[in-house]
């Protein structure tokens, strides 16, 4: 089983064992990556990256985590600290 949790990423199955944790808030408001088993996601959800990347996609948490709620575990879904802080939000986005 790999680790829930880390300095630089927390996994969507941590926060759905324990969504009001305060290691979960704590992520609030934190610029993101999107990780799941096929790598990073690139900037709208369109193909994957490696984290850091110019073509990476950074998102706020809350907004990351919205867009991941539909993969279920076997996606392996993960949110790194994102290195940088420009948010890069596709248009039209919710």
């Amino acid at each position: 089983m790999g680790k829930l949790f880390g300095p630089d990423f927390i996994t969507q199955k941590y926060l759905q064992q324990y969504p009001n944790s305060a290691r979960a808030r704590s992520w609030a408001g934190v610029g993101v990556h999107i990780e799941t088993e096929n790598g990073v996601w690139r900037i709208g959800g369109n193909g994957y990256t490696w984290a850091g990347k110019p073509d990476a996609w950074v998102l706020p948490f809350e907004q990351a985590v919205r867009k991941i709620a539909h993969c279920g575990p076997e996606k392996r879904g993960r949110f790194l600290r994102a290195a940088r802080s420009a948010l890069q939000e596709k248009p039209h986005d919710d």
